[in-house]
């Protein structure tokens, strides 16, 4: 019995030494990849935008596929809706028929837009026998659409032989049954163009330069009524293999239509394509004493190489030398390795799997004699490759995305899974851009480092030795030769900084039954509240020595002892903080000595401690006031005494909520330490409802706790500016200190990892290298959306170091970095645009940026410069809530930074495109 023309013998039957069989059948248990027909013909007729695709049979075959793939529409959408007559236990055994014939007809009437109704047939409905062809014939007297039965149940075969039934669905239903409005001496159809990404929009420029009409797109961003008069044009090109060739055949017996087989991949087979397509046109059109087309087509190849090669050089220098094992579907194996021999990319093995033998050829007949043919296609035979060639990069489709990045390889996804059209010249551009984004990312030198438990003595030793030594290569940095800028505006408008006093309220409200007192004048405390209420939602324990028109003329000495005097006696708390404003800096008031005598004037008063921090709100931002807060804190508390084994002293900075600071606490009980937080805002500030109110700050760390931090065997400060704070407890108790930048990242985390195991003595614990694997596989899967993301970023100068370094490890360009103060540290952040400055400053900065960093206040920026993705971090957060409860610390907070800007990037990214086609 002969077999249909749509089974093609050579390619299923071949024994061909090292050619693959293509259309074989998968064994049982081989673990192949293969899909099956109904998935081929799906991917061929779902690209019909203006239809409605009705799935008969259970769950499964819609549920698990609708909107899959990367098809675009410039127009209607009604294709991307999942339709399926979800077939339940009791339409199996009676059969689903009549549940089909009244599908057809409620989704007619529901979506009048609709051009006409495909009905796909699976795999249990041809099982039990449904009838789907008659069905559709009844169905159709009662509806005013075609309703078009494809039978095409996954069991018959491959997803080739399911590419090929839908085109002889499409000539046996659709082509050739409507005229087209006129007609063109230069029209053609694309067939197996799926216009996946765009890139269907990448060929239709080339194409109307030149004078030629694309009739019809088979069936990318493709139009029913479009399709019904493809018999008319003069050419038919097959742009995806031999998938739909027996539909070009058929066209070309019945309607006299030539075909050729083209890509539009890659330079060299563009001009191909466009010269073949050219000469095709001339020969029919115009005989062979003219070339019309064929000159039209030699001036856009000249100009159009000419541009491109000089846009694609800067990409090829970062190519030239990369090594790449390609995997692949269809026409573009062969087509691919053309693209990447011209960047210069060196094809180590490749291999196809819905592809035909004369593809196979021209792949081989391009590649190096060296190069492998993938023979086993199943996982583990991916996988063996992978390890065996250990290549730079692997250019696959979506099925090996997750394989290549579990072996931390740089993976470019070419098949429908991607987000970038590669076809035509600027296609090319792209496809280079986005090899270059990915093989180099910053992140892949990180991923592939060792892991702290990995490291020989002597490395371990070498990182242990630049975390302690952290404030003393600070320290001596060269202000004067700073390349930071200073704003030298007489007027600041927006400031991004907080006052000094305010820094040191929130490092007092870390100590349990602590009440802040602020000697100035009463607004200044009030808007102290104010701001840490907005950010926290909390009561703010703070009072204020109320400085009147008398006192700051006469001084404010009196003041500050009766203010001392009553929130103790009133209060009753178990610390006083006293911090300082501008007024009373600025009149000189001698408050060390004001507390010295209050002491003498009020002994009953002594078990009460009150602590002292100068915050002039002339000399810094909240940073330098929060420091110097915990610095008076250490100066005053602690004392020595015995060492106690397993204690650490941890000082966070200001820049970390009172859920990183509990993460970094957790992490270090984790290693069996015993850590001393100050000051602790992980239970005073983290939002929670007690039994009863109070009126100070409470569920910080108690004073009592503070006195051991002297019998630490180790401080762990987290932010440059507690330097100071932890090199005073070395100086006074000999206790070592190892600082922390910032602990958001895969390599500060490794650093902190080693510290803290070196510290302890304990092995990492494997719930540790368990998130470290998380964060490294957050990393792979989330790198696309990073790379050259433009990012402008404003905060205070610690945080800012955290979030630059940590944006910046992961791809993105930082336009320009704007610190609340200039601080050691800054010069050497990977950003040219540095300075100190304000909102207004950023505004005038971060034109054009995909993302700013900034509290709240920087809304207007963004929203004045038309930059949707605002990243609300620092001091303050009042337009969001649960800001207080952020973690970005450690390695699973840095996961949840990543996942979280990742989804950002890739919703605009969505945005964009709709915006670009509508």
């Amino acid at each position: 019995m002969a077999k249909p023309d749509w089974y093609d013998t050579t390619d299923c039957e071949t024994h061909d030494a090292g050619a693959p069989k293509f259309c074989k059948k998968s064994e049982p248990g081989e673990g192949t990849e293969r899909s099956c027909a109904y998935d081929g013909a799906r991917v061929v007729l779902m690209p019909i935008t203006d239809v409605i695709h009705l799935v008969h049979g259970p769950i499964a075959c819609a549920g698990n596929s609708w909107d899959n793939r990367g098809a675009r529409s410039s127009d209607s959408q009604l294709f991307r809706r999942g339709f399926t007559t979800e077939m339940l236990q009791n339409d199996v055994v009676f059969g689903g028929e009549k549940k089909l014939y009244k599908a057809i007809q409620e989704l007619a009437a529901r979506y009048p837009e609709a051009k006409a109704i495909f009905v796909y047939a699976t795999c249990v409905t041809s099982m039990t026998g449904d009838d789907i062809e008659a069905v559709c014939k009844a169905a159709q007297e009662k509806v005013s659409v075609p309703v078009i039965p494809v039978n095409t149940p996954g069991f018959i075969g491959d997803k080739n032989i399911g590419n090929r039934l839908a085109g002889e669905t499409l000539f046996k239903y659709v082509i050739g049954t409507a005229e087209p409005p006129f007609t063109t001496d230069y029209d053609i159809n694309l067939i197996g163009e799926y216009n996946i990404a765009g890139d269907l929009w990448g060929m239709l420029p080339l194409f109307e330069k030149v004078g030629i009409r694309v009739l019809s797109c088979i069936s990318g961003d493709a139009k029913f009524e479009e399709l019904r008069y493809a018999h008319r044009a003069k050419l038919n090109v097959i742009v995806c293999s031999k998938s739909l060739t027996n539909l070009a055949k058929k066209m070309q017996k019945n309607y006299g239509i030539p075909y050729l087989e083209e890509s539009f991949y890659g330079m060299t087979d563009v001009a191909k394509a466009l010269r073949d397509i050219a000469r095709e046109l001339d020969d029919r059109v115009n005989g062979l004493e003219k070339r019309v087309m064929q000159d039209r087509v030699e001036r856009l190849i000249s100009e159009s190489e000419l541009k491109y090669r000089e846009r694609l050089a800067p990409y090829r220098a970062r190519l030239v030398g990369k090594r790449a094992v390609l995997f692949t579907g269809g026409v573009k194996t062969w087509s691919m390795v053309n693209a990447l021999a011209e960047l210069g990319v060196e094809i180590l093995a490749a291999g196809t799997q819905n592809s035909t033998l004369e593809d196979f050829y021209r792949m081989k007949a391009l590649m190096h004699e060296d190069a492998s043919i993938i023979a086993d296609t199943s996982t583990a035979g991916l996988l063996s490759v992978m390890y065996e060639k250990m290549p730079d990069l692997i250019v696959a489709g979506g099925k090996t995305k997750f394989l290549a990045l579990k072996t931390k390889t740089p993976f470019l996804d070419i098949n429908h899974g991607r987000s970038h059209p590669y076809a035509g010249y600027e296609g090319m551009v792209t496809f280079a851009k986005q090899l270059d984004l990915t093989v180099n990312n910053p992140i892949w030198p990180v991923l592939n480092g060792q892991a702290p438990w990995e490291l020989a003595d002597a490395e371990r030793d070498e990182l242990l030795a630049l975390v302690a030594g952290h404030a003393e290569r600070l320290n001596a940095e060269d202000m004067k030769g700073s390349r930071v800028k200073v704003s030298t505006k007489n007027a600041t408008v927006n400031p991004q900084k907080n006052s000094p006093a305010l820094g040191a309220t929130l490092a007092y409200l870390g100590i349990d039954g602590m009440l802040g007192l602020l000697h100035g004048a009463q607004g200044c405390s009030t808007f102290i509240r104010l701001q840490l209420s907005r950010h926290f939602k909390e009561s703010i324990a703070l009072n204020s020595t109320s400085m009147s028109e008398e006192t700051a003329i006469f001084g404010g000495w009196e003041n500050l002892k009766q203010g001392i005097k009553r929130v103790i006696e009133k209060f009753h708390p178990t610390v006083v903080g006293v911090m300082t404003s501008g007024l009373t800096e600025t009149m000189g008031d001698d408050v060390r000595s004001a507390i010295v005598h209050f002491r003498k004037e009020n002994p009953e008063h002594d078990s009460v401690p009150v602590i002292h921090a100068s915050t002039p709100d002339y000399c810094g931002s909240m940073q330098e006031g929060y420091a110097a807060a915990v610095e008076a804190i250490i100066v005053g508390v602690p004392e020595g005494g015995e060492k106690i084994p397993g204690q650490v002293n941890i000082l966070p900075g200001c820049q970390l909520t009172p859920a990183e600071v509990e993460q970094i606490a957790e992490t270090c009980q984790a290693f069996g330490l015993d850590p001393v937080v100050i000051p602790d805002i992980s239970n005073a500030l983290d939002g929670h409802i007690d039994a009863t109110v109070s009126a100070l700050s409470v569920g910080g760390i108690p004073v009592e706790r503070i006195k051991l931090a002297g019998r630490s065997v180790a401080t762990l400060y987290f932010g440059d500016s507690l330097g100071d704070a932890a090199n005073i407890l070395k100086s006074k108790f000999g206790i070592p200190a190892y600082g922390f930048t910032s602990i958001t990242g895969l390599a500060e985390n490794d650093a902190l990892m080693t510290t803290l195991s070196a510290v302890s003595g304990t092995a990492v614990p494997e719930k540790y290298r368990r998130w470290r694997s998380r964060l490294m596989d957050a990393m792979v899967d989330c790198h696309y959306q990073f790379g050259l993301k433009k990012v402008a970023i404003a905060l205070e100068a610690d945080h800012l170091k955290g979030m630059t370094n940590f944006l910046a490890g992961l791809g993105c360009d930082i336009q320009v970095a704007i610190a609340a103060t200039r601080t050691r540290g800054l010069d050497r952040l990977p950003v040219a645009n540095l300075f100190v400055g304000d909102l207004e400053d950023l505004e005038q900065t971060a034109g054009g940026a995909d993302l700013l960093v900034a509290n709240s206040n920087g809304r207007q920026a963004a929203n004045r410069l038309g930059i949707k993705s605002h990243l609300r971090t620092g001091m303050p957060v009042f337009d969001r809530l649960g800001s207080h409860q952020k973690m970005w610390v450690g390695y699973q907070g840095t996961m949840n930074l990543i996942f979280e800007l990742a989804n950002i990037f890739q919703s605009n990214a969505k945005e964009a495109q709709k915006l670009a086609h509508n």
